[in-house]
């Protein structure tokens, strides 16, 4: 991956991982010795600009830091509230960090953050780099992350291109990360639902509708399964999926097995 330092660094931005500070700081640091003259030119004229940038625009908490936080605290609070048990307790602890952490990082004002992200994604380098990733390296990249607020954006043909690539690789991790990314963005998930029925795959499958549930149609996906050692795994992870399965959806699953 071509220059996949300065991406993450930026991607980091982006979600607000980083501060305009802690950006400025990675950015100074990054290892530029398998980097062209030019190159090294272009990545201190992008940190100059951005330097420019966070020193002209005071730093405030503002109300777009205040709603951010708040819904953090929303789903901090949801996550809370749901029993723990042995198929859960190592996501949802994971998950319940991740947000702790993100709700007491700092965040930089909407004003600074949206005129440094706009002046890189208007940066001649940095969209030269971004679009020389192969799809297997785009979907790698996304998949760094469990999920993210602001994800690179994608058609639905772009991303089932990447689904396709993940199926060729088998790649499920990366399969259940990549629709997490996408849950807010219209996206259909159906091939990545069909793949994990296809595998058999009750751990996946399970993570995929907690993680998206409310994008899924549960009454196809059901519809779709039909091997008992599969509908087994499920039945085993009920409590975790009760949220965006009911008993009546679980019922009409369950009595496959009877048939």
């Amino acid at each position: 991956m071509k220059n996949k330092e300065l991406l993450t660094i930026c991607y980091q931005f982006f979600n607000r991982f980083i501060t305009a500070e802690e950006f400025i700081e990675m950015l100074s640091n990054m290892n530029k010795d398998s980097l062209s003259k030019q190159e090294r030119e272009e990545i201190d004229h992008l940190l100059n600009e951005i330097k420019t940038i966070s020193s002209n625009i005071q730093n405030e908490e503002d109300e777009y830091v205040i709603k951010r936080k708040e819904s953090i605290k929303k789903f901090i609070d949801i996550l809370e509230t749901i029993p723990r048990n042995k198929e859960n307790e190592e996501f949802l602890n994971k998950k319940l960090k991740d947000l702790k952490d993100n709700y007491h990082c700092p965040m930089d004002s909407y004003e600074r953050w949206h005129t440094i992200t706009e002046c890189i994604e208007k940066n001649d380098y940095y969209n030269a780099c971004f679009h020389q990733l192969s799809k297997y390296e785009l979907l790698e990249f996304i998949a760094q992350y469990i999920h993210v607020p602001y994800p690179p954006q994608l058609t639905q043909e772009e991303f089932e291109s990447l689904v396709q690539v993940g199926i060729e690789q088998d790649k499920r991790e990366w399969l259940w990360r990549l629709a997490f990314n996408y849950e807010k963005s219209n996206i259909n998930f159906d091939s990545i639902v069909d793949y994990f029925i296809e595998k058999k795959d009750g751990y996946y499958l399970a993570e995929l509708i907690c993680a998206i549930g409310e994008c899924l149609d549960i009454d196809a996906m059901i519809d779709k399964i039909n091997d008992k050692e599969l509908i087994e795994d499920l039945k085993g992870r009920k409590s975790v999926l009760d949220v965006y399965v009911s008993e009546e959806q679980f019922q009409k699953l369950f009595d496959k097995c009877n048939k």
